[in-house]
C-alpha cells in the first residue's frame, strides 16, 4: 500500500538537488506512482530548464495514464521561462495529482489546482506540508517581502569570538565544519562579505573543498570602494564579482578599472550603519540572486540582523576560548534581557568537536502553510 506522505519526502529529497541552481526559481520535486510503485523521478535541474513534473513525466519508462503525481508544489499554470506544468500533466493522462504545498506566487496560487480539477484530475493538496514548506522559504520571502532570503554563517569560539584582538582566525573551526560551509556556499546564489573582511583576509569566495560546478556569485559591500586591485576577489574572479558602494564613490579612477575587468559595481544609499540593505535587496532581485550566504564580518552580521533582514542563522562554535577579541556580532544591542532576540527552535549537529547550531530567524514558511490551509478547504468544499 503507496503511504503518500513517504512518497512525498521522496520527492522533497529530490527537490534539494536543484539547491543552487534554481536562482529565482523554487526547488521542487516529483514522483510519478503507478500500481504502488515509484515509476519514475524528476526535479527542477536548473533556472530556465523543465520544472519538476514534466521531467518526472518524461523520464517514465512506461505510458503515465492513469497514474498518480506526487509534486512538493502546485504545479504552475502559467507561462513563464517553461510552459505550464498543468498542461503536461493534463495531457499525459495522469489520474491524480498529491501537492505537498500551494505555490504562494500570485500568478499560480490555487490556480494550477483549479486547473487540474476543471480537467478531471483528482488533486489532493497538503502532504508533508512543513517539510514542503521548508524547501521553499526562500522562494516565499521574494514572493511576500520582495528580497533574498539571507543566511547568516558564523564561526566563532564558546566565548563568541571570531578573532582574536590582533585579527587572527584561521583557522576556528574543524576541516569538517569548514568542508560544510562549503556545501552551504555551493548551494547559495552568492555569498556577501564586507570589505573590512576583503582587506583582512583576502578571501576567494569560492567553492573549493567540495566538487561543484555551482559557483556563487561574490557581493562585496565596499562604501568608499576601498577593495585592492590585486585582491583574490579582483584578479581572479573579476567577471563574478558585485560590489554596492556610494554613489560619490562611482567617480573614482578605480570604479573605471573595475568595470573593465567586468566587476558589476552599483551605487546604493546610505543608512545610519551604513548602505542601506533594502536598496542591496531590490538590487540583488534584479540580477537573480535569492540565497546569499553572509559570510562577515561582525558589524555586517549586526546590520542584518538590526535591520531584520536575516532569515537564517548557521553558527558553527567550535571548543576553545580566546578572551580579549572581536566579538561574532556587533552594533547589536539591548538594555534589558526581556527584549533580546530569541531562539526558539534550532537543531544541532556536530562536525568533530564543533556543534552547528542552525535557527531560522523569519518564518516565512507559515505564510506558505496558512495558504495551503485555506487552499484546501476550498478543494474540500469542491472549490
Amino acid at each position: 500500500m503507496v503511504n503518500p506522505h513517504k512518497i512525498m519526502e521522496e520527492a522533497a529529497k529530490l527537490a534539494l538537488l536543484g539547491k543552487g541552481y534554481n536562482k529565482t526559481n523554487p526547488v521542487v520535486g516529483a514522483c510519478v506512482v503507478k500500481d504502488s510503485k515509484i515509476i519514475s523521478r524528476g526535479y527542477h535541474t536548473g533556472y530556465g530548464n523543465p520544472h519538476a513534473e514534466v521531467e518526472a513525466i518524461d523520464n517514465a519508462p512506461e505510458s503515465v495514464k492513469g497514474a498518480d503525481l506526487y509534486v512538493t508544489l502546485e504545479p504552475c499554470s502559467h507561462y513563464g521561462k517553461t510552459p505550464p506544468c498543468t498542461k503536461m500533466i493534463i495531457e499525459s493522462g495522469i489520474k491524480r495529482v498529491f501537492i505537498g504545498v500551494v505555490d504562494p506566487n500570485p500568478k499560480n496560487a490555487g490556480n494550477g489546482i483549479n486547473e487540474l480539477i476543471n480537467n478531471g484530475i483528482e488533486v489532493f493538496v497538503g502532504f508533508a506540508e512543513n517539510l514542503c514548506a521548508s524547501l521553499i522559504e526562500d522562494f516565499a520571502k521574494t514572493v511576500y517581502a520582495k528580497e533574498p532570503f539571507y543566511t547568516l554563517k558564523i564561526a566563532q569560539s564558546l566565548d563568541g569570538k571570531i578573532a582574536t584582538k590582533n585579527g587572527a582566525s584561521k583557522w576556528i573551526t574543524s576541516e569538517s565544519s569548514r568542508i560544510y560551509s562549503h556545501y552551504l556556499r555551493s548551494i547559495s546564489d552568492a555569498v556577501l562579505v564586507g570589505i573590512d573582511t576583503v582587506i583582512k583576509d583576502n578571501p576567494s569566495l569560492n567553492v573549493r573543498l567540495l566538487p561543484t560546478d555551482n559557483e556563487p556569485t561574490k557581493i562585496i559591500l565596499d562604501s568608499n570602494l576601498k577593495i585592492p586591485l590585486e585582491s583574490e576577489l579582483v584578479t581572479k574572479f573579476s567577471k563574478n564579482l558585485v560590489i554596492f558602494t556610494k554613489e560619490e564613490s562611482l567617480n573614482f579612477e578605480k570604479c573605471r578599472i573595475l568595470t573593465d575587468l567586468g566587476v558589476q559595481i552599483f551605487p546604493c544609499d546610505t543608512m545610519d550603519s551604513g548602505l542601506n540593505l533594502k536598496t542591496i535587496s531590490r538590487q540583488l532581485l534584479d540580477l537573480n540572486i535569492m540565497n546569499v550566504l553572509v559570510e562577515g564580518g561582525s558589524k555586517i552580521f549586526g546590520s542584518f540582523i538590526r535591520e531584520k533582514c536575516a532569515d537564517k542563522l548557521n553558527l558553527f562554535v567550535a571548543p576553545l576560548i580566546i578572551g580579549d577579541g572581536i566579538s561574532s556580532i556587533q552594533g547589536v544591542s539591548f538594555s534589558n534581557i526581556a527584549d533580546c532576540i530569541k531562539i526558539d527552535n534550532y537543531t544541532q549537529k556536530q562536525f568533530e568537536n564543533d556543534i552547528l547550531i542552525s535557527a531560522n530567524l523569519s518564518d516565512f514558511k507559515k505564510d506558505v502553510l496558512e495558504l495551503t490551509e485555506r487552499v484546501r478547504n476550498r478543494c474540500s468544499q469542491g472549490l
